[in-house]
């Protein structure tokens, strides 16, 4: 979001963060299991506070905007598992982003007893193995891959971000947009051979 709104005040959207983590475990015990941190994170932002998934203009950039997912409650799967993470961490629950092919999820790898993966974007609704694999395949044709679950780091996410956004510059022909993405993407991973080839293209077409 600073890439395009330079004025942006991080700290204070960091601040947010921070009292929706704190009001997500009021009235939660100290004792309190790993499973019942989750169920006051689950409550708390899908029922009290009203996050869901966008679905009337899901390619908006708002919802790859942290900021106006924060402030309109809603955004893409991706970054309603950013949050869904960052305030799960808070709490002491170990959340992690699962970057399955075409929709991304979270999972929750608690320290005793088996991992549960997370659709954020349909309100936390928990998933099987078998249920995530029938809806990668409902929303594509590639072939499924157990790969499909593994856990993305931190750099993987923001790179899939940044290329979500890519896709919506490309979309309205915003060449200055596309160029400073791929900047950024090319700051992530320089060996990006698709990215400099990206690049060379949207350069000659600006005259750069």
């Amino acid at each position: 979001s600073k890439l395009d709104n330079h004025e942006l005040d991080v700290d204070s959207y960091i601040n947010e963060v921070e009292r929706h983590s704190r009001r997500a475990q009021a009235g939660v015990s100290k004792d309190a299991t790993e499973q019942e941190r989750l169920t006051a994170l689950n409550r708390y932002l899908f029922e009290e506070q009203g996050f869901h998934g966008s679905r009337t203009d899901y390619g908006s950039r708002s919802n790859s905007y942290l900021n106006e997912v924060l402030d309109d409650r809603e955004g893409l799967p991706i970054t309603l598992s950013v949050l869904y993470i960052e305030i799960a961490r808070r709490m002491g629950l170990n959340v992690v982003g699962v970057g399955m092919p075409r929709h991304f999820l979270a999972r929750h790898e608690p320290k005793n007893g088996d991992p549960q993966l997370i659709d954020v974007f349909e309100r936390g609704t928990p998933l099987s193995k078998s249920e995530a694999r029938t809806k990668f395949e409902s929303l594509s044709d590639d072939k499924w891959r157990d790969s499909n679950l593994d856990s993305s780091p931190p750099r993987s996410i923001l790179e899939r971000m940044l290329r979500n956004l890519f896709a919506t510059a490309a979309s309205a022909e915003d060449s200055e947009r596309m160029l400073g993405y791929l900047e950024t993407l090319l700051l992530l991973n320089p060996e990006s051979a698709r990215d400099r080839f990206y690049r060379a293209v949207v350069c000659y077409q600006t005259q750069r």
